[in-house]
């Protein structure tokens, strides 16, 4: 029975995981970006005072040479600038959507609406509350398991 559950709970995460990566990666062509842009832009388009890279890699949860690469790319591209605050000290800097981020990020947010709409409509929100809060449960409990600290994510 447990191992039932475990091989269903597997494959639909990874399903579930391969089903994302390829929407994003779909939904950034036309803007020159990858999949990995997503999170990023969405994140700092909820925080209009910038994020730090410090900040933007624990919201993600991912590490700093991922985070360096994604900054440069959306810097180079002029979706984010970094703030001169801290001279010397790139991680410390806040990091701010531009007008073309910020447009680029409405764009993102559109079309994640019409996705979460698309997969989650019929789903009544008292359902989606449950599941969103055992998913976090899940989450935390595993990242528990696997790095011996929760992840954070049931408060979000």
């Amino acid at each position: 029975m447990l191992q039932d559950r475990f091989e269903l709970f597997d494959v639909s995460v990874s399903l579930i995981c391969k089903c994302i990566q390829k929407i994003k990666s779909e939904m950034m062509l036309p803007y020159g970006l990858k999949s990995s842009h997503v999170l990023f832009l969405v994140q700092l388009g909820k925080n209009q005072d910038g994020l730090t890279a410090a900040e933007l890699s624990e919201a993600g949860h991912v590490d700093k040479a991922q985070i360096s690469r994604v900054i440069t790319e959306l810097t180079q591209k002029g979706y984010v600038i970094r703030q001169s605050l801290y001279h010397g000290q790139k991680y410390k800097n806040k990091l701010t959507l531009t007008e073309a981020g910020r447009h680029v990020t409405q764009e993102i947010n559109r079309i994640i609406d019409s996705v979460l709409n698309n997969i989650s409509g019929s789903i009544p929100v008292s359902d989606l509350e449950i599941f969103y809060r055992t998913l976090f449960t899940i989450s935390d409990n595993l990242f528990s398991l696997a790095d011996g600290q929760p992840s954070g994510l049931s408060e979000a």
